[in-house]
This record gives structure tokens, C-alpha cells and sequence, in this order.
């Protein structure tokens, strides 16, 4: 009789493999992570979006995996839900954002294509759902985009090193397969110099090119800390603060403030003048 750990070997091993499914993007985009869960990578990827809507440049979005997603009023049981029966909040804010209908089923299939309940790290969500990501799903979408968008704009989730399956596949190794430059969306908090630069010095090493920083949910009255954090983030990462996007009332889960994605069309205009 297998022991435990034997069976949990055996269940890894059996698991898909994504690094077997996936492959690079291949065409213009760029992948939005952060240094923290709930630092903003939502705000800024559906700030883009409108950015480069606006330049009327056809921009997809892709939330590649997502938790905590609520139940769909109208499907599943309450038990075993499939990512269908599941919404994605973050990811009707970004799919707006494109002009993209979140209403619409088949394109939240591509907009967001894998899904789980439970408010917790992807992996722990696969546990706990006792089923494992769909890789395929996430394949299909991205199969997808490459022929009904000129440019790609794909969020992570989490932070730059969660952990999204039972392999230990993290959102990193996912941004490797998929080669695009990337954006780390980080704060002028007390500590996020250390944050930062532990994110960007990761993103490096697996020779991904960082495009550039955005500080998120900056405090209007900005004290030493903060004014510092903004003036030594982009000297000690080497790469420029692509904007900084203050404290506001009004982003919430369905709408970004019109100065967010003002503040982001001036690099959005330079990244695609420059593609």
C-alpha cells in the first residue's frame, strides 16, 4: 500500500504540465505584475487597457488565473464549480476598460479562462477545489488573442513568485513561457524599496525586460517616507516610473478615474511608437 506522500508524488506527477501547454505570446503585449497581492496590478492593467483603447490600438486583456471569485448567479450547484460557474471581477473591470462586453460569456472565456472560489493562493485554491488549473483553457486564450488583438495586456496574480499548482508553477515561470516585457506595480510604503527591488532583481534574473514601474495608491500628503520612496525607487531598479497613481475615492471594483489612464497614455503612446 502507497504511503501518503508516495500518492501525492504520483498525483504531482500526473498533474498537466503548463511549462508543456504554454508557450510565448508572440506578438506585442505586456505582462502586469506586482510586489504584493491587492498593490493594484487590477487598476493599472484596466488603466492601460483605457490608455491604449484611447490611441485606438486593439488591446486585449487576460487575467490568467484568478481566486476569490464569486459564484455566478446562474450556474453551479454550490459544489464542485468549474471556472465557468465562477465570475472574475478584476477581470470585467479590465475587459471595460478595452471596450470588451464582461457580459458576454465566450469573451470572459478568453478575458479570464481559469477561475477558482477560495479567497487564497491559486495553489491552495486547486487543493481545496480538489481540481487542478486548466493550462488548456489559458492556452485557447491565448491562441485567441493572438489573432483578435494587436497588443496584449496580461495580469498576474498575487505577487511575482505565487505559487499556482501543486508543481509549485509560479506566476515568474508563467511570465518566462509567455516573454513579455513586464511591469511591476508597486507603493511608496515604508519598506517597498526592499519589495521592489527583491521583485525587479527576480524578474531579471530570468532575462525578462522590465518596462517600468507604477506606484499605485500613493497618499495625496506625501511625508519624507513617501516622497523618497517615489525619488529612489526608479534610481535603484534602473528603470524609469512609468506614473504614479494617487489615493482615489473612486477606483472601485467596476471603475478606474479618467486621470489614472491619462497618466498612463504618454508611455503607452512611446511603448507602441516604439514596437
Amino acid at each position: 500500500m502507497k504511503s501518503d506522500k508516495a500518492n501525492l508524488i504520483q498525483e504531482i506527477d500526473s498533474a498537466p504540465n503548463p511549462q508543456k501547454i504554454l508557450s510565448a505570446v508572440g506578438k506585442p503585449g505586456l505582462f502586469i505584475t506586482g510586489t504584493n497581492t491587492d498593490i493594484g496590478k487590477t487598476t493599472v492593467t484596466a488603466a492601460l487597457a483605457g490608455a491604449f483603447r484611447r490611441l485606438n490600438i486593439r488591446v486585449g486583456v487576460c487575467k490568467a488565473i484568478a481566486s476569490g471569485c464569486p459564484k455566478h448567479p446562474d450556474r453551479g450547484n454550490g459544489e464542485h464549480l468549474q471556472d465557468d460557474d465562477l465570475l472574475s471581477p478584476d477581470a470585467a473591470l479590465a475587459a471595460t476598460m478595452a471596450g470588451l462586453d464582461p457580459t458576454d460569456e465566450h469573451i470572459m472565456k478568453v478575458i479570464s479562462p481559469i477561475r477558482f472560489a477560495a479567497p487564497v493562493s491559486p495553489h491552495v485554491a486547486a487543493q481545496i477545489e480538489d481540481r487542478e488549473p486548466d493550462w488548456n483553457r489559458l492556452a485557447l486564450a491565448i491562441q485567441y488573442w493572438r489573432d483578435h488583438c494587436d497588443f496584449l495586456l496580461i495580469e498576474g496574480a498575487g505577487g511575482w513568485l505565487v505559487p499556482l499548482n501543486r508543481r509549485l508553477f509560479t506566476i515568474a515561470d508563467l511570465a518566462q513561457i509567455l516573454a513579455l516585457p513586464t511591469i511591476v506595480v508597486t507603493g511608496a510604503y515604508l519598506g517597498t524599496l526592499n519589495h521592489t527591488s527583491l521583485t525587479v532583481e527576480s524578474i531579471r534574473a530570468r532575462n525578462i525586460a522590465v518596462a517600468g514601474l507604477v506606484a499605485n495608491r500613493v497618499p495625496i500628503e506625501r511625508d519624507i517616507s513617501i516622497q523618497s520612496s517615489l525619488d529612489e525607487l526608479p534610481q535603484l531598479m534602473h528603470t524609469p516610473m512609468l506614473a504614479v497613481l494617487p489615493e482615489d475615492s473612486q477606483v472601485t471594483p467596476t471603475h478606474v478615474p479618467a486621470n489614472f489612464v491619462d497618466a498612463l497614455e504618454p508611455f503607452a503612446r512611446q511603448w507602441w511608437n516604439n514596437i
